[in-house]
């Protein structure tokens, strides 16, 4: 009786890692983790049957999990772009000192990252505004 209760115990965590598994990986296979624990595919099959368990509903609901896929539009935009602004150095006025700012990185609302490596509190707003539409000059 006591073999039995082992062995459960042990087929309890390779599902438990399976799971975790499935949640990031949705085409994990359960025969590379039984190989990976030297556990056959047969008994442990009829372990899952006798618990109730099932790799096709564990898979349905890991994926379930899953986010969503990006729609058609937004997959042909490229994950990550940069875009360097280099401004002249003679055609500046230089700011006080206690309005540089230096390493800003900010995240908009949209997923947009920008990283300001060093720039003026104005300078940082005003790119903001233009940024949001709130500083574009009317078209007329």
């Amino acid at each position: 009786m006591m073999y039995y209760s082992a062995v459960g115990i042990r087929y309890s965590k390779i599902w438990d890692e399976y799971l975790s598994g499935l949640a990031k990986d949705p085409h994990l296979r359960i025969r590379s983790l039984l190989r990976k624990h030297n556990v056959g595919f047969h008994c442990y099959e009829n372990w899952m049957s006798r618990n109730g368990h099932s790799i096709r509903q564990a898979k349905a609901h890991a994926a379930s999990l899953q986010p969503e896929p990006l729609k058609k539009e937004t997959a042909l935009v490229p994950e990550a772009s940069f875009v360097p602004v280099v401004v002249h150095e003679a055609s500046c006025v230089e700011p006080h000192s206690c309005d540089i700012l230096t390493g800003i990185s900010l995240t908009l609302p949209d997923g947009t990252v920008i990283n300001i490596r060093r720039g003026s509190a104005e300078a940082v707003v005003s790119f903001l505004k233009l940024y949001s539409g709130e500083g574009v000059p009317c078209s007329d």
